[in-house]
């Protein structure tokens, strides 16, 4: 391997993947893409067992990919059109509490009509509500633009009256109480925390209406599942002279005169590791803020914010999967490719204060997925169910080798995996029965492949602070140094994406943006 580049990318997860993939095709860079796990990809790979039952450890649906839509435009640009999508079958997904299931429509009319058959009473508050959704997005979105353009743009920005609304930083939980008082109402429009990983009390509304407005016209998978993305971008970066390395850990960011030059790594070679350096011209780390700034730079670049830096990467969320393979189709139970988001009560901040119990086998909740029901290609039938607990409760086996983490660790495993079953047994009689394989993840094992704080799946916690943070965004105090991926924009693939959309541009210079948007528009024409 050669140790010039003309951009280093440290991480292969979406955002990253993203700004490979973009300075390669606008600019003809020379990019080097460095992965400390043993798969490219970050939480866009896939990993098989018995050679048959295969799982997508990190994209389970995503919203917003209809044809002629910015988002899917620009998953084709990214990856060359070598992703295709399926969309998931109506209703895409269902609300489950005790005596009442809602199923969501990927048609936002008919969600809307629904609520208001269930709620007469709330029908304007429901009206004002998707109103609003609409009016936090465009704020998000004018907010988000406006920090990823040249320095010299932002004291104008402060301006700009961008907001049309009175406080874009309150939390989803005050906006709720604002305007409903129905609290099986409130429940049912917050039944998708999960996927920002905080409860209402505590996330900012503004996150709570990208996740709803993102799926208002239902949920699509990729076809053949999400390796394809890591696969399609690889051939690119390689064939403008990149590459894209696995089992390549960045230890530290080479700075000369407070200018990123290049990175030191250590490589793992079978059994042995070995020290090496890289050089480029553009450093950018898709390794998150908080990695980036607390493990891989000297203290004193973020001497100023690191107070907020610490509190926010302290409330990230943590998860816990199994993995599950089934003997035949989860269609003879009745499921047909949807998502459940299953609560056993309608108080999210009691279910959320209670994540713990899950080490004793007591699910709080579970999002139950099942990939094989969204992939038309997938070899045998699978499923994944996800519920939250801290770190803490596995600190103690971190630094033990990878499933060599001993008895203790197994059998607490082996208790929550036992719980999460028993859960699902009881809400969908004969689940058991179809159980053929399943294998347990806890927040350890995510940090050991991503290396992020304590095993976090969303980056710095969506917060109303978050978004206050004039520091946090693609720009860094080290010249050349850039940040992508879900923390310089939102939780999630497609939030990911956008960060590695915004940082590219970045890179890319004054004009960074109008090059991006003019390659996105020919590969348009293209294919019109």
């Amino acid at each position: 391997m050669e140790t010039n580049y003309d951009a280093i990318i440290i991480g292969s997860g979406m955002g990253g993947l993203t700004c490979a993939s973009i300075l390669a095709q606008v600019a003809n860079k020379r990019v080097l893409v460095l992965e400390r796990h043993f798969k490219l990809g970050g939480f866009t790979h896939t990993f098989k067992r018995l050679g048959k039952y295969e799982w997508d450890v990190g994209i389970h649906y995503i919203g917003d990919l209809k044809e002629g839509s910015m988002l899917r435009s620009l998953f084709d640009v990214i990856t060359n059109k070598g992703v295709q999508w399926t969309k998931m079958k109506d209703p895409f997904e269902s609300f489950d509490y005790p005596g009442l299931q809602f199923k969501v429509s990927s048609d936002k009319n008919k969600y809307i009509n629904d609520l208001k058959v269930l709620f007469p009473e709330d029908t304007n508050a429901i009206d004002q509500y998707f109103v609003d959704v609409d009016v936090f997005n465009k704020w998000f979105a004018k907010h988000f633009s406006l920090k990823a353009k040249p320095s010299m743009f932002d004291l104008a920005a402060k301006f700009l009256n961008l907001d049309h609304i009175n406080d874009p930083y309150i939390t989803t939980k005050e906006y709720m109480d604002l305007f409903f008082k129905n609290q099986k109402l409130k429940s049912i429009l917050c039944s998708q925390w999960g996927d920002y990983g905080l409860p209402p009390s505590q996330s900012s509304f503004v996150i709570h209406c990208m996740i709803v407005a993102h799926y208002f016209e239902g949920g699509y998978f990729p076809l053949g599942g999400s390796s394809n993305i890591a696969e399609s971008v690889e051939k690119i970066v390689e064939s403008k002279g990149g590459s894209m390395e696995v089992l390549h850990t960045v230890e530290s960011i080479i700075i000369q005169n407070d200018k990123a030059v290049g990175v030191k790594v250590r490589v793992q070679k079978g059994k042995n590791f070995l020290e090496k350096e890289f050089y480029a011209d553009q450093i950018i780390s898709d390794a998150s803020a908080y990695t980036t700034y607390t493990k891989l730079l000297p203290s004193h670049y973020s001497k100023t914010f690191q107070p907020s830096l610490e509190k926010l990467s302290s409330l990230g969320a943590t998860s816990i999967t199994l993995y599950i393979g089934f003997k035949e189709s989860p269609t003879k139970l009745g499921f047909n490719g949807e998502n459940h988001w299953i609560f056993p009560d309608f108080d999210h901040e009691s279910i959320f204060q209670n994540r713990n119990a899950l080490i004793e086998g007591k699910p709080p909740m579970l999002y139950l997925s099942f990939p094989s029901l969204k992939n038309p290609l997938a070899e045998a039938h699978t499923g994944e169910a996800i519920s939250f607990a801290d770190y803490y409760l596995f600190a103690k086996w971190k630094d033990e080798t990878w499933k060599k983490r001993g008895q203790d660790y197994s059998q607490i495993k082996e208790t929550i995996a036992q719980g999460i079953l028993d859960f699902l047994e009881e809400r969908f009689p004969g689940f058991r029965d179809l159980v053929d394989y399943y294998e347990l993840s806890t927040p350890i094992t995510t940090e050991h492949f991503t290396g992020h704080k304590e095993g976090s799946i969303y980056g710095l916690a969506c917060t109303p602070e978050r978004f206050r943070q004039e520091w946090l965004g693609v720009r860094t105090p080290v010249e050349n140094l850039y940040l992508t991926g879900a923390d310089v924009s939102s939780p999630g693939v497609a939030g990911a994406l956008m960060g590695g959309l915004s940082a590219s541009s970045v890179a890319l210079g004054f004009n960074g943006t109008l090059r991006v948007m003019k390659e996105l528009f020919q590969k348009s024409g293209e294919s019109s």
